[in-house]
């Protein structure tokens, strides 16, 4: 039972100090791909999208 225990921590403890600051880089690469000024235009048309009749 004890053995079962100490894996669960270690694995909350994996999770907590390794995918936590991945998903967070993760996160700030999305943002900075959507607000980058270059996309812009690519968003700007995107967004017109629906709007259009053909």
């Amino acid at each position: 039972m004890k053995a079962i225990i100490q894996i669960e921590s270690l694995a909350s403890i994996l999770v907590s100090t390794l995918w936590t600051p991945i998903f967070v880089g993760i996160f700030i690469a999305i943002v900075a791909y959507a607000l980058w000024p270059r996309n812009k235009t690519l968003f700007d048309a995107a967004a017109r999208m629906p709007l259009r009749e053909d």
